[in-house]
């Protein structure tokens, strides 16, 4: 297998191969993945870590080929809950990696780490925050991307979009979802009323064909946070989310699920 990483803070997976394609998601910094195809100086890849293919200019990511001693490393990560300034090799250059973004956890006890040749350094007194109560982890970094923009394929505090904010949140917690809406319905146990939804608790809501278009997590009883227009608290009730601003309802509850 012939595998690849991503040294930019991120880089947009396409579609198809040209920059005019649809932006389908995004690859971020410390992210793994495998190399499908190669053609026109494009790579078709799928991400080690849930799954999705896209398409990815050959010349802004890292290809480590079928042998590389760093990947062990990075078998073990550490998500980034906020962005993070990383030193390179004579700490005269930085990068800043975004929220999302992937750290080996080894690096929170050494400082460093490498990919190839290239020597990154954490900033000083840098910890790995490790919170046992999962609900309470989403919560707190869900509220902490308020006014977030929407990002179509977007996943990180700079522009989200709704799939990817649920994702995010939940690899806070070690948790991996899949990327779609569509996809992540299939995970947790259903429950039967709204009234019987905690925090951290993912709702998914339909569009007029009946397919899962969108999804927000539980914010409190009655409350919902979601990426539509911008991340943002709407009221939710049996029926689906309710916007006070432009008095009526915006989304249709399909199902709520509980996965932690």
């Amino acid at each position: 297998m012939k595998t690849g990483i991503c040294e930019l803070a991120y880089v947009p997976m396409r579609a198809g191969l040209s920059h005019k394609a649809e932006m389908i998601s995004q690859l971020l910094f410390g992210e793994v993945f495998e190399i499908l195809i190669s053609r026109n100086d494009w790579l078709k890849i799928r991400l080690l870590h849930d799954n999705y293919e896209g398409w990815v200019e050959e010349s802004v990511v890292t290809v480590l080929g079928e042998d590389e001693s760093s990947l062990p490393a990075f078998a073990d990560c550490h998500v980034c809950c906020e962005p993070l300034v990383l030193s390179l090799l004579n700490e005269k250059d930085t990068i800043t990696v975004p929220s999302g973004a992937k750290i080996p956890v080894s690096a929170f006890q050494s400082g460093d780490f490498f990919v190839n040749n290239t020597k990154y350094s954490l900033p000083e007194n840098s910890k790995q925050l490790i919170d046992t109560d999962h609900r309470q982890t989403i919560i707190k970094a869900a509220q902490s991307m308020l006014n977030t923009p929407y990002l179509w394929g977007g996943r990180t505090s700079w522009g989200i979009d709704c799939s990817g904010f649920s994702q995010f949140l939940y690899s806070l917690t070690g948790l991996k979802l899949p990327r779609d809406a569509s996809q992540q319905v299939n995970f947790g146990k259903t429950l039967n009323f709204v009234s019987e939804a905690q925090p951290g608790d993912l709702a998914f809501f339909d569009n007029e064909e009946g397919i899962i278009s969108h999804v927000g997590i539980i914010f409190e009883p009655g409350k919902i946070i979601h990426a539509s227009g911008k991340v943002k608290i709407d009221t939710i009730d049996h029926q689906g989310i309710y916007n006070k601003t432009l008095k009526r309802y915006t989304h249709n509850l399909r199902v709520i699920k509980a996965i932690l």
